[in-house]
C-alpha cells in the first residue's frame, strides 16, 4: 500500500494530515441529462477530475500561515497518491474557502494553535 501523501509547492503536510478523502468527479457537456420521455440518460463525458476533502490535525501559527500562503493563489500545485494507480500524481488545483478553524491558546506557551482546519482541492 501506498504511503500517504500531501505536498503542496513544495511543502510536505503528509504528517500534518488528519484525513484526506479523494473523489474522482466526473465533467459532462451541455447537452447531457435524462430524456423527459424516457427517463434515459445520456451523457458526454468531456474530463474526470480529482476532488480532496482535507482534514487538518492540529496547526500550530507559522503551520497554517505556511498552508494558507500554499492554497491561496489562484492555482497551485499539490501532488498525492492516485488510489486508481497507487503511485504520485502532480496536478494543478484551486481552493475557493479556506476556513482556519479554532482558534485555542497553549495555556502552558501562550502560543495559539488551530484545531478543525479543512478545505478542498479541486483539479484545475
Amino acid at each position: 500500500m501506498a504511503k500517504p501523501v500531501l505536498i503542496i509547492n513544495g511543502h510536505d503536510y503528509a504528517a500534518l494530515v488528519e484525513e484526506l478523502n479523494l473523489t474522482n468527479n466526473d465533467l459532462d457537456a451541455e447537452g447531457s441529462g435524462r430524456d423527459v420521455q424516457t427517463g434515459l440518460m445520456y451523457r458526454t463525458r468531456i474530463a474526470a477530475k480529482l476532488k480532496a476533502e482535507v482534514r487538518m490535525l492540529r496547526l500550530q501559527q507559522a503551520q497554517l500561515q505556511q498552508l494558507m500562503a500554499d492554497i491561496a493563489g489562484t492555482f497551485y500545485s499539490a501532488t498525492v497518491v492516485d488510489p486508481t494507480t497507487g503511485t504520485r500524481v502532480t496536478k494543478s488545483f484551486y481552493t475557493s474557502e479556506r476556513p482556519f478553524g479554532a482558534q485555542r491558546l497553549n495555556k502552558k506557551t501562550g502560543a495559539p494553535y488551530y484545531d478543525g482546519v479543512t478545505f478542498s482541492m479541486i483539479e484545475r
